[in-house]
């Protein structure tokens, strides 16, 4: 009996030092830099979706080995599919742009024993855009100013190769990104898709 207890003690303590050592084995900062493209939602009667591309940078402060804090900072320009809808519906196109930046900040849940790295994040912020205030004011149904900012919330994943120390590969991340501009006065709520690929750097490992 006295051999099952020894036996069990010592699994147990070989089970905490293993789990100790993975806890311990995670770089302290992260600083991802993307392109992506966003599948734009706006629900005005003058076009219902359009592309954005860009990019941008963030940064994660990991406080634990799963979990962290993210920044997060992306720009976008419109493609000219936006510009060619616009005109096919007699606005101005060409003074028109339909630039797109987000301020955002949350948590991340991460995985970051093995060379496959997957992830979760949930953030909060703000986006800003030009594009919905300058078509309502050439629809004549509201007097604001040529840019509008509005609060933004972003859910999803993706996932991390690890291709060298300290850098990562990230060749897919796909979020759900909800912005919530003011259309004729009202608040409404857009839901777009979000794509993004590009690189991880870490260091300070801990």
């Amino acid at each position: 009996m006295n051999k099952f207890k020894y036996l069990a003690a010592s699994l147990c303590v070989l089970l905490l030092t293993s789990v100790s050592g993975a806890q311990t084995s995670y770089p302290k900062f992260e600083i991802p830099v993307d392109f992506s493209f966003i599948n734009v939602h706006p629900d005005l009667p003058v076009i219902t979706s359009f592309n954005v591309f860009g990019g941008g940078v963030g940064g994660v402060y990991n406080f634990a080995s799963f979990v962290g804090i993210k920044a997060d900072f992306q720009f976008y320009t419109q493609g000219t599919g936006v510009r060619k809808t616009l005109e096919h519906n007699g606005f101005p196109a060409g003074q028109l742009s339909a630039n797109l930046s987000t301020y955002m900040f949350g948590p991340q849940i991460k995985k970051h024993s093995g060379k496959l790295h997957p992830f979760g994040e949930a953030l909060f912020g703000t986006a800003h855009s030009n594009e919905f205030a300058q078509i309502l004011e050439d629809e004549g149904v509201t007097n604001k100013s040529s840019s509008d900012s509005a609060f933004a919330m972003e859910f999803g994943g993706g996932l991390d190769y690890a291709i060298i120390p300290y850098v990562e590969l990230r060749p897919v991340e796909v979020d759900y990104l909800l912005t919530r501009f003011g259309v004729n006065g009202t608040t409404e709520s857009q839901n777009n898709f979000k794509y993004s690929a590009g690189i991880n750097i870490q260091f300070g490992g801990k």
